[in-house]
């Protein structure tokens, strides 16, 4: 499988938010820890395959109200994504900051570094635009709730956490 270039999937993607357009649901995304407290992404397809992960910040930094930042010094908005040699057809899990790959997806570059305050987004992709999946939005202070062995995730606008096992056999039900 050919690897998209590193600025197609997140032009795809600012392309579609602003078209309205939207890929039908193949699965739901979530966001759980490692034991080290490290972030991963989840992805748990219910059917087809997903073989593209993205995460964007979803809101702007938070201002300082001590001090007023210079227009050029305000941190560039981004996505970070990453691609599958295979799609992905079940579960997995990968890094959300790390350099290293895991569950099948690799960056396409070095992830950002999550930042206090911010509100971020994640979901999965098919490259070819046919699928996605479910969307869920996180902060740190989200991510520091989380044990490793739950998952927190969105279904109709709500947020549920619950155990990774639990998530794996029933998130595709709902």
């Amino acid at each position: 499988m050919t690897t998209w270039p590193r600025r197609v999937l997140p032009t795809a993607v600012c392309l579609l938010a602003l078209t309205g357009c939207t890929a039908p649901i193949a699965g739901v995304t979530g966001v759980t820890v490692t034991a080290e407290g490290e972030p991963l992404g989840v992805l748990l397809v219910c059917h087809d395959g997903i073989d593209a992960a993205v995460l964007y910040p979803a809101d702007p930094p938070p201002a300082d109200p001590a001090t007023e930042e210079a227009e050029d010094a305000k941190e560039p908005e981004y996505t970070d994504s990453w691609t599958a040699e295979e799609a992905v057809t079940d579960y997995t899990t990968w890094p959300l900051t790390g350099p290293a790959g895991g569950g099948g997806l690799t960056p396409d570059a070095p992830p950002h570094a999550l930042k206090p305050g911010r509100l971020y987004t994640v979901y999965g992709a098919a490259q070819d635009n046919s699928w996605s999946t479910d969307a869920h939005s996180f902060t740190l202070a989200d991510l520091r709730k989380l044990r490793p062995d739950q998952v927190a995730y969105t279904y109709d606008d709500e947020v549920r956490t619950t155990t990774v096992a639990d998530f794996r056999a029933h998130a595709c039900e709902e």
